[in-house]
Parts: structure tokens; C-alpha cells; sequence
């Protein structure tokens, strides 16, 4: 039961992450924060950012904790999936600092998008084709990653828009919560009681 109990605290920050990831794309096109000429609201925004996406990853490892995927190819794509996100808060916090958008390290925007579509997918197929969960549960990764790839990452890769929006970007921060809220609610259902009273 110790795995499922992580799961459950995974989740519960997945959650978390969701819910500051959309407070940030809320706060960031109210406030108009879109460089460092916003000044130190901008600079708490990308801090918020990120502490958003660490949390969402911590969701997305309830995926394995929870017993989501079985498979070696299942758990390798939870752990690129992170590690795409984990190149983006990289550039991110690169961007940060230098406060600058001329610098090589940037590249890794790209690169990190494209692994996350592509774990995104796998995993969502994985979770989906193992039966490990039951109900709506066992579909909502995919769902996450039908959502952003067709609302966010086609329209770009195809020139329709210029990045995601806010349309796009609340709607990434709901398939997140709700992919938190899958591995929360499977799992502790799966905890009784007298299981949770002795942990």
C-alpha cells in the first residue's frame, strides 16, 4: 500500500500544479506579463510557472506509483514526459536570468515540446491499453494528450497561431488537473481506512 498512498499524495500535488498553472496563464494575460520589461511581477510569474510544472510532474509520476502502466515502455514514457518538461523549466529559468531571447539555450523549447507531444501520446496508450484503472480514469491521459496535441501543438507546428493562447493554455492546465485528479481518485479509493489510520 505504500505505492498507492504516494500515488495519492502525487496526485494531490498534481492538483496543486494544476490549479497554480492556470492561476499564472490568468495572471499573466490580465497583467499583460509577457518579458522582463513587466518587471518583478513578471519574474514572480515565471517562478509560479515553475513551481507549477514541477507539481504537474509530480502528478504524472502517480501514473507509475499508482500502477497506471505495467509496462517498461509505459514507464519510460512517464519519465521522458517529465524530462521534456524538465528542458523547458531548463530554458525557461535560462530565460530568466539572462532576461534575454538570443541564446542558444533556447532550443530546448522546441525539443521539449516535441518529446512531451510524443510521450504525451504513448503514455496516454499505455495507461489505456494496460487496464491497470477502470472508468474515466484510465482514458484521461490520452485525453491529455488528444487536447493539447489537436487545441495547441498542431495549430503551431502547422502555422495557425503563434503559440497557445489562453484558450490553449487553460485548456492544458484542466487536462493536467484532471490527469492529477485520475491518479488521486483511482488510488485512494484503493486505501481503506485502517490502511491510511496505520500509515
Amino acid at each position: 500500500m505504500q505505492k498507492t498512498s504516494r500515488a495519492v499524495k502525487a496526485g494531490a500535488i498534481g492538483m496543486v500544479g494544476a490549479v497554480l498553472f492556470t492561476a499564472s496563464v490568468i495572471m499573466q494575460y490580465s497583467l499583460d506579463l509577457y518579458g522582463p520589461e513587466a518587471g518583478l511581477l513578471w519574474v514572480l510569474h515565471e517562478l509560479l510557472v515553475f513551481t507549477a510544472f514541477i507539481c504537474i510532474m509530480v502528478g504524472f509520476m502517480g501514473i507509475i506509483w499508482g500502477g497506471g502502466v505495467n509496462s517498461r515502455l509505459g514507464k519510460t514514457s512517464v519519465y521522458i514526459y517529465i524530462a521534456s518538461w524538465a528542458l523547458i523549466i531548463i530554458a525557461g529559468t535560462a530565460g530568466l536570468l539572462l532576461q534575454t531571447e538570443d541564446n542558444p539555450i533556447f532550443i530546448l523549447y522546441p525539443i521539449g515540446a516535441l518529446l512531451s507531444d510524443i510521450a504525451a501520446f504513448l503514455v496516454g496508450i499505455t495507461v489505456l491499453t494496460a487496464g491497470r484503472w477502470s472508468g474515466w480514469q484510465r482514458f484521461m491521459p490520452l485525453l491529455n494528450f488528444l487536447v493539447v496535441f489537436f487545441g495547441v501543438s498542431l495549430p503551431l507546428i502547422l502555422g495557425a497561431s503563434d503559440g497557445p493562447g489562453l484558450v490553449g493554455e487553460l485548456a492544458m492546465g484542466i487536462c493536467w488537473f484532471g490527469v492529477a485528479l485520475a491518479v488521486f481518485t483511482t488510488q485512494a479509493r484503493q486505501v481503506s481506512p485502517q490502511t491510511a489510520a496505520a500509515g
